[in-house]
C-alpha cells in the first residue's frame, strides 16, 4: 500500500507543474503502476495427536495351595477289666463267653497266650477250681479261667469264661479297669470310681496287715482284689473278677 501512496504522489506533482507552466499544452508522462503481490505461503500443518494409550500389565498371580491331610491313628486297642468280664479292643467278652472265643479275642490284643493248661482236673496249681475240668490261658500275670461246670451262665457241660486274675502291672502292662484303677491305684481312689456303698474294704483272711477289697462281689460276678492296707492311702496290688478258684 506505500507503494501506491509514492507513485500518486509523484503523479500529482507532476501534473501541477505543468499545469503552471502551459495551461494548453498537454503532457503525457507515461506512468507505471507497479502492483507488488506478497504472497505468503504458509505451510499446512497437520498436527495429529495420538491417543494417549496407558498399558497396564498385570502380572498374574499363581496361588499354590497345599492340602494337608492330617490322619490321626486309631486308639490302640486295650484290654479293659470289669465285673462283668473283660473287654478286648472292640470285643467285650462277658462271664459266660465261649472258651476259644475268648482267647481268640484277648490274643488279638495282647498276642499269643505264655500258657494254656487245656483241660485239667480243677484241683491243681491254680487252687481248688470249678469242675468237673477247668482250663487256664495266661498272658503273663493275666489269667483266664474256664469251666464245664454249672454257674449261673450255663449249665450242662458247656464251655465257657467265667473268672480272671491280673497281678502284675508290668506283665501284660499297665491293665486297668473300665473305671481307671489300675495296679498301684489307692483304695481311695477305688471309692471315688465307683459307687462307694457297693466297695467293702477289710483284712485278708491269711494276714490281717494285708487289704482285701471288693466292687459289687456276687456269686458270680464282682471285682475282688487285694491291697498293702486297709486305709484309703493304701495301693491296690491285684484286681480279679469272677468267683476265682478257692485255697
Amino acid at each position: 500500500m506505500k507503494k501506491y501512496a509514492i507513485v500518486l504522489a509523484i503523479v500529482g506533482v507532476v501534473a501541477a507543474s505543468c499545469s503552471s507552466d502551459d495551461a494548453s499544452a498537454t503532457t503525457t508522462v507515461p506512468v507505471t503502476l507497479t502492483s507488488t503481490s506478497s504472497t505468503t505461503t504458509v505451510a499446512e500443518t497437520t498436527t495429529t495427536t495420538a491417543a494417549e494409550t496407558t498399558t497396564t500389565t498385570v502380572a498374574e498371580a499363581t496361588t499354590s495351595s497345599t492340602s494337608t491331610t492330617t490322619t490321626t491313628p486309631p486308639a490302640a486297642a486295650k484290654v479293659e477289666l470289669s465285673d462283668e468280664g473283660i473287654q478286648a479292643g472292640a470285643q467285650w467278652i462277658y462271664f459266660g463267653f465261649d472258651d476259644d472265643d475268648t482267647v481268640t479275642h484277648i490274643s488279638a490284643v495282647l498276642g499269643a497266650p505264655t500258657k494254656d493248661t487245656g483241660w485239667i482236673d480243677p484241683f491243681g496249681d491254680y487252687g481248688v477250681c470249678l469242675g468237673p475240668k477247668m482250663r487256664a490261658v495266661e498272658w503273663g500275670s493275666l489269667v483266664t479261667l474256664y469251666t464245664r461246670g454249672n454257674t449261673d451262665f450255663w449249665s450242662g457241660g458247656v464251655e465257657h469264661f467265667y473268672s480272671y486274675y491280673y497281678t502284675d502291672v508290668t506283665n501284660p502292662p499297665d491293665l486297668r479297669t473300665t473305671e481307671n484303677i489300675g495296679i498301684g491305684s489307692s483304695l481311695g481312689q477305688l471309692r471315688a470310681a465307683y459307687d462307694p456303698t457297693k466297695i467293702v474294704i477289710d483284712e485278708a483272711f491269711f494276714d490281717p496287715s494285708v487289704g482285701f477289697w471288693s466292687y459289687d462281689l456276687q456269686t458270680w460276678t464282682g471285682l475282688w482284689g487285694y491291697a498293702t492296707g486297709q486305709s484309703d492311702a493304701h495301693a491296690i496290688t491285684s484286681i480279679n473278677g469272677g468267683q476265682g478258684c478257692g485255697e
